[in-house]
């Protein structure tokens, strides 16, 4: 039998309450989606008209517009002897001369959602959730924005050329936010006070419960105290919906973006569903006395969750309608084709509303979401007949059109392989083309053809595969159904008519193809196109055209493995979809240890991006050690099961990794010795524990990882060979150790590495230290305390290690690894020759690998970044033409086409901190400079040189700190710290830190007279440093040498002392680990 997801069952509408909460729970669309807290909900979208103005106005009053609620001004900001504009906002950021640039709202969008991506990373739903929101905030306002430039237009007639035209949002945008969207956790449940008084039971009330116990099952019921009823809110799939119906207004979508929001509306009804069952097994189990009216709030027929439902279904189904007319409206486009997954998807959730209407004897309802499954598999079938039955009526040309590889006018069988064949020879050189009887070609040549396009993958390899399948078929629909007949001679001989052969796919076909699927680099929807093979075959078995072939497990677990490759966002939620897919005992295909090892491992895949992917790795191991209790012809766990999870872990860097990871190698040793054959930990077992020990960050973590290997020395001295350490398990230990600094373990272990080494040389030894072994050692003395010694050590290393390369050892070489380790340990040194010593090191380095052009020594843009920070702290008073001069030769590098030196934000900002640190004259115009230009390169393309807080903090600094005794140079300073603190607080994608604040009192206090009219200035700046949560330490510090003990007492709220109990408001957002020292 065909699995439930790719053919349809009716639902036998009798199932029990315990058998339907079965089906939700082990729905794939229920089981992907991610338990996050509840959170307040959204709010609504406002769209406020600001009038953009340009006045001349005392400084104190300019200040004062920090304060406005809702008005954008752009105001003449009087100095000492100058007038400086600066603009201010509450809600829609501007730039200095108070006009958004419509350029870079692409950027914005995108900052915000690369931000929310780092918030799940983080596991910050609430920061997940607002920059999300001000992505959607801020597509919603270019949309208005490019409908009133478009109405403005049609009045004047023709629009100005001179003004700043508004883009239309790009498609791309549109997907973005949809996505982001999409990612968001499960809807929201609210309370909302109910006039009604609620019946509260004394079963609630009861003893036996306690307050908090019955303050839940209140909120579970919508049964509180405040008379208060549950309330689902607007949800991240009605959201992408309200998205999707403005991208259709500019234009025409892809039909895997309604697929995307038709899967979540179906996680929304399988949810709310969810919620139901337990709303009934709680009034079940204690509201049993309690009468409910027909007309009750409370009662399941009229219960929020079975309303929304209804409605997150009718949703879907509305959303199929609109993407079947785009696909027809486009000419029939196969990129607009709904895909099989959305009609099973929503098929799905109208069969579960059919078995909660059968339960509740709302036989209307039921007749309703019964009729619209039907409905909706004649669509289907309909809609896919159609589009493989099209070419068949109009001719051999047109059946070819629609291929991706396969040009038009191939027909024969003979042509398609020949032409299949000579590309694929083209391509791979080492590729042999095999000689076929023309007269014998069949189902296995084309398989065979298949499968060497998956052995020898090729961007095409995927979709010729997909090709040939679709040719095959074309001729199982095309040819007589007449069975080969055998004539005889008259003299008795025999002869065969020549019928010609039908190549009929198999089950070997399609699993070729979904492995071509598997291989193809370079292609993001392989993982999608790949289960779509399943999908089409479902549909080939209802309409008759391919009895008698189903996928095996073998389909399925490739179809895994494709998700485990894709590196896309869910790869590893749909992955367990398809595993619990094959749990279900309603199919005859059920999984095996591959099954569940390629689920896990693609956990560990996305671990790097995917928070809690060791746990959700590890929910899947247990479930798979649970089923083989319960039944022992189910698979058990292995080791590589267990690895896989160990992987996702180590991967993951999360706090607690390390020790998760110790606990399950201690639950597989347990296993092995209860007769657990197949559960034996090995080397790379041991290994990825090391790793995840390394990675955690964990306080011991170095030396657990250390015992490890001892463990494994002396496991292997007495003979098993499954624990023999190699060269990874050495120089994790030795990462370990240099991430804390120890510099004494780990030049103790290379050296043991070394020993070992000449031991077992005989034996081919495979410990001995590598290029990165030594790099790791320079590592560890760049942390290290000592740091004199330490850089003694380091080039003591260095030269061992250009000794050894020189004798003919090619592991050890010093590649540009080995001279970014060298240049940082001299840049930590703080010694007087570092200056001298980094920049000769990076000379040689330019000499080699860009002039010389070996790739192997070839600086990068870390390799110039230590070497500016060591200039930074040299304080020399030639470091600030040289940290000048190395940026303009990134600069120039870079243009000329060498991408590993592309000037980044972070050697922006350390040169703009170098001049901010010295003494020369005009240093604020210098750094203001500086900032332009990385602007100017961030608008060019280059994002790695998008501006950071840190970069406007140092313009600040350099401002703040000018020398005294130069009031013209002092005007121009604070200008530059005027213009630079209006910048920063008016970016689109960055906002001020405590930091900021500071450094701008600093350059108040500095640069102006003590008046009433700083006074006012450091009043409103303080105000807005409290409403924005940035009063830190530095703040604090700066008010008191700006303020009169009076007016400082004032701010504080007559708070005296040192220590002052201040609102935790005033520094919710206070990062002290940024604090840094100014001046």
């Amino acid at each position: 039998k065909m699995p439930s997801r790719f053919l349809d069952h009716r639902p036998s509408p009798t199932r029990t309450m315990k058998q339907r909460s079965l089906f939700l729970i082990t729905s794939p669309l229920a089981l992907s989606k991610v338990a996050f807290s509840l959170l307040p909900p959204s709010l609504p979208l406002k769209r406020t008209q600001h009038s953009h103005q340009h006045v001349s106005i005392p400084i104190s009053c300019a200040y004062e517009t920090f304060d406005a609620p809702s008005t954008s001004t752009s105001t003449r900001l009087v100095g000492p002897s100058s007038t400086v504009l600066l603009s201010s906002t509450a809600e829609t950021p501007t730039d200095i001369a108070g006009a958004v640039e419509t350029s870079n709202v692409a950027d914005t969008i995108s900052t915000h959602l690369q931000r929310a991506a780092r918030a799940v990373s983080k596991s910050d739903v609430t920061k997940q959730e607002y920059e999300v929101e001000a992505a959607e905030r801020a597509l919603v306002q270019w949309v208005d924005d490019y409908r009133g430039q478009s109405a403005a237009d049609d009045n004047i007639g023709t629009p100005d050329a001179n003004t700043n035209a508004q883009p239309k949002p790009d498609v791309a945008v549109f997907e973005d936010v949809i996505g982001g969207l999409l990612s968001l956790p499960p809807p929201y449940v609210t309370s909302t006070t109910n006039a009604e008084p609620i019946d509260t039971s004394d079963d609630i009330n009861s003893q036996s419960n306690s307050p908090e116990i019955t303050q839940q099952i209140r909120s579970l019921l919508g049964k509180s105290k405040n008379n208060a009823n549950i309330l689902i809110t607007n949800n991240k799939s009605e959201r992408a919906t309200q998205v999707l119906d403005l991208m259709e207004a500019f234009h025409e979508p892809m039909g895997s973006i309604y697929d995307d929001i038709i899967a979540s509306h179906g996680g929304d009804v399988l949810d709310c569903l969810s919620h139901l069952t337990m709303e009934q097994l709680v009034v079940g189990e204690i509201d049993e006395d309690v009468s409910v009216d027909d007309d009750d709030t409370t009662s399941t027929q009229d219960s929020p969750f079975y309303q929304q439902a209804w409605k997150s279904a009718k949703t879907a189904l509305q959303l199929l309608n609109r993407s079947e007319d785009l696909y027809r409206e486009t000419g029939k486009s196969s990129s607009r084709l709904p895909s099989i997954s959305s009609y099973v998807t929503t098929m799905d959730v109208w069969k579960a509303l059919a078995i909660g209407a059968e339960e509740k004897g709302d036989e209307k309802k039921r007749d309703e979401a019964l009729e619209t499954v039907k409905s909706l598999r004649q669509r289907r079938l309909d809609v896919y007949s159609l589009e493989d039955g099209e070419g068949v009526e109009q001719g051999n040309n047109s059946a070819r059109s629609k291929y991706s590889v396969i040009p038009s006018g191939t027909n024969t069988v003979e042509d398609v392989l020949a032409f299949a064949t000579n590309l694929l020879s083209k391509s791979d050189s080492t590729y042999k083309i095999r000689e076929i009887d023309s007269s014998k070609i069949g189902t296995w040549h084309f398989n065979q053809l298949i499968f060497d396009l998956a052995n020898y993958p090729q961007p095409f390899s995927g979709p010729l595969a997909q090709d040939l399948l679709e040719f095959m078929m074309y001729a199982v629909q095309k040819a007589s159904p007449t069975p080969r007949r055998h004539t005889k001679k008259p003299n008795g001989d025999s002869k065969q008519r020549n019928y010609h052969i039908v190549p009929k796919p198999n089950t070997d076909t399609i699993n070729g193809v979904l492995k071509a699927w598997m291989v193809t680099p370079n292609i993001s929807d392989a993982a999608r196109r790949a289960e779509s093979i399943l999908a089409q075959l479902a549909v080939w078995q209802s309409n008759g055209s391919l009895w008698g072939v189903q996928p095996n497990v073998v389909s399925y677990n490739t179809c895994i493995n494709c998700w485990k490759e894709s590196g896309i966002n869910g790869a590893a939620a749909r992955a367990t979809e398809i595993l619990t897919l094959l749990e279900d005992s309603s199919t005859d295909v059920y999984p095996d240890v591959v099954s569940y090892s390629s689920c896990m491992g693609a956990w560990a895949e996305c671990s790097y991006r995917e928070v809690g992917a060791g746990r959700k790795a590890e929910e899947i191991l247990t479930r798979m050690y649970t089923r083989s209790k319960e039944d022992d012809s189910l698979p058990k766990p292995n080791t590589r099961c267990f690895n896989a999870v160990l992987l996702a872990y180590a991967n993951g860097s999360w706090t607690g990794g390390g020790k998760r990871a110790l606990e399950l190698l201690r639950f597989m040793e347990r296993l092995h010795s209860e007769g657990y054959d197949d559960v034996r930990p090995d080397a790379y077992t041991l290994n990825i524990v090391m790793k995840a020990l390394t990675n955690c960050g964990e306080s011991g973590a170095a030396q657990k990882a250390n015992q490890i290997l001892r463990r494994m020395e002396e496991s292997f001295s007495k003979g098993d060979t499954r624990l023999q350490p190699d060269l990874l398990s050495y120089n994790i230990v030795l990462d370990a150790f240099a991430k804390k600094g120890d510099a004494e373990s780990a030049e103790s272990l290379l050296n043991q590495m070394y020993l070992r080494a000449e031991r077992e040389s005989q034996s081919g030894g495979i410990a001995k230290p590598n290029t990165y072994s030594y790099t790791a050692l320079l590592n560890a003395y760049a942390r290290s305390e000592d740091k004199v010694a330490a850089v003694r050590k380091a080039e003591d290393l260095f030269n061992d290690i250009e000794r050894r390369y020189a004798a003919g050892e090619t592991d050890v070489r010093a590649d540009t690894s080995v001279y970014n380790a060298l240049i940082n340990c001299w840049a930590k040194s703080g010694d007087r020759k570092a200056l001298y010593r980094v920049t000769q090191i990076l000379n040689l380095m330019e000499e080699l690998g860009l002039h010389g052009d070996d790739s192997e020594v070839q600086p990068t843009s870390r390799t110039y970044c230590s070497v500016l920070d060591a200039l930074s702290r040299s304080r020399n008073w030639k470091a600030y033409q040289q940290s000048l001069d190395i940026l303009d030769r990134m600069e120039e590098f870079y243009s000329n086409g060498y991408e590993s030196v592309r000037p980044c934000a972070r050697a922006y900002s350390i040169v703009i901190s170098t001049i901010a640190r010295s003494r020369k004259r005009g240093k604020a115009v210098k750094a203001q400079e500086i900032l332009h230009r990385m602007e100017s390169e961030y608008r060019k393309g280059n994002s790695a040189a998008r501006p950071t807080v840190y970069s406007y903090n140092a313009v600040l600094n350099a401002a703040a700190y000018t020398s005294k005794g130069d009031e013209k140079e002092q005007e121009e300073a604070f200008k530059v710290a005027c213009l630079t603190f209006d910048q920063l607080r008016m970016s689109d994608y960055l906002q001020p830190t405590h930091v900021s604040f500071g450094t701008f009192l600093k350059a108040i206090q500095n640069l102006m007279p003590s008046s009433d009219v700083r006074d006012d200035l450091v009043k409103s700046v303080f105000r807005r440093c409290c409403r924005d949560g940035q009063v830190g330490d530095l703040v604090l510090r700066n008010m008191k040498g700006l303020s009169s003990p009076e007016v400082y007492q004032t701010l504080l709220k007559g708070e005296a002392g040192g220590n002052y109990d201040l609102p935790k408001s005033w520094s919710a957002n206070v990062r002290e680990s940024f604090n840094v020292h100014v001046g």
